[in-house]
């Protein structure tokens, strides 16, 4: 526990997230699903996340005197229950509107697999260049099969994965600075996850070479996505957080919140207007929020990655 908890009194804890930084995207959808998931298993503990500092930093707190191995205990059950709701008939994330339809239809017996379809597309977006006729999908999925990366597969694997270390795994993300040891595949949402050759040493194809990734990360991410609600509009498919419709530039746009916040506030904040133009954010701080993080998705040669988030304090 040295370095995780800066206090327990008798009204509750606090748990410094040391692995979490402001500017990275992983991190953030690594976030809500570490409160996502508290919120599912220990509803009681009031999970409130909340930023200080510059850089940030943060720190979980709970209105219960919890040690770190209880709290990622906790943790750890709330994914293994969200995760039930995953699941899918293909590996990648390409659906006409009828499939999705008959997807869309099919979630509605569960609340939790409703959330998480919505999140991820919708039958009444549908994409501009497409002669099958599919959905527009949400501008998180960076894997389009490519380099045999399936976004839906990788997904289904991350929520439902049950091993030994899954615990030490989850205190590694939360509690220690990222070290990218593990072999799990990843999602494309970490900035570092961008390997060119112009930028490497060696190829980077080459297995000595490549970097691993953070398993626990990847998959409270997994958990943190299916709150981003996606839905039609207009002029194209809009997400919770996301910025950048059809052909525009895609920006993902995060709150950094000075006050405890719960997940609802969160997801109530990457949902208002102020939250992605630059010139109406300052009046978030009424709100309690301290900044907001900006990063950019981008797409060299066949991948798409999204770059360290920008960070505007208010």
């Amino acid at each position: 526990m040295k370095g995780a908890t800066l206090g327990i009194e008798p009204t509750g804890t606090t748990h410094r997230l040391t692995g979490l930084e402001a500017d990275n995207l992983l991190a953030f959808l690594a976030l809500l699903g570490l409160l996502r998931s508290l919120d599912t298993s220990k509803p009681e503990w009031e999970a409130r996340v909340a930023w200080h500092g510059a850089p940030p930093a943060t720190e979980l707190r709970l209105a219960a005197a919890v040690d770190r191995e209880n709290m990622i205990a906790e943790v750890n059950a709330g994914v293994r229950q969200l995760g039930e709701a995953y699941g899918f008939d293909r590996k990648d994330l390409k659906y006409t509107v009828e499939e999705f339809r008959a997807l869309a239809r099919e979630a509605q017996r569960g609340r939790e697999r409703g959330r998480l379809v919505a999140a991820l597309a919708s039958d009444g977006a549908v994409r501009r260049s497409s002669k099958e006729g599919r959905v527009e999908t949400t501008r998180l999925c960076l894997l389009l099969g490519q380099g045999h990366q399936h976004f839906l597969s990788r997904l289904t694997e991350m929520a439902q994965r049950e091993r030994e270390e899954d615990e030490a795994d989850l205190a590694r993300a939360l509690f220690e600075t990222w070290r990218y040891e593990d072999k799990d595949e990843s999602f494309r949402w970490d900035p570092i996850e961008d390997r060119r050759y112009a930028h490497q040493f060696g190829d980077p194809s080459e297995s000595r070479n490549k970097i691993g990734t953070v398993a626990g990360a990847n998959r409270l991410a997994a958990i943190g996505l299916g709150l981003l609600t996606s839905a039609p509009t207009a002029t194209g498919l809009a997400t919770l957080g996301v910025t950048g419709l059809r052909r525009e530039q895609v920006v993902v746009c995060w709150p950094i919140v000075g006050a405890p916040t719960s997940l609802s506030g969160y997801v109530a904040l990457l949902a208002h207007p102020w939250l992605g133009d630059e010139h109406t954010a300052p009046e978030l701080a009424h709100y309690g929020v301290l900044a907001v993080a900006r990063a950019r998705r981008y797409q060299v040669d066949r991948y798409f990655n999204f770059e360290r988030a920008r960070i505007q304090f208010l």
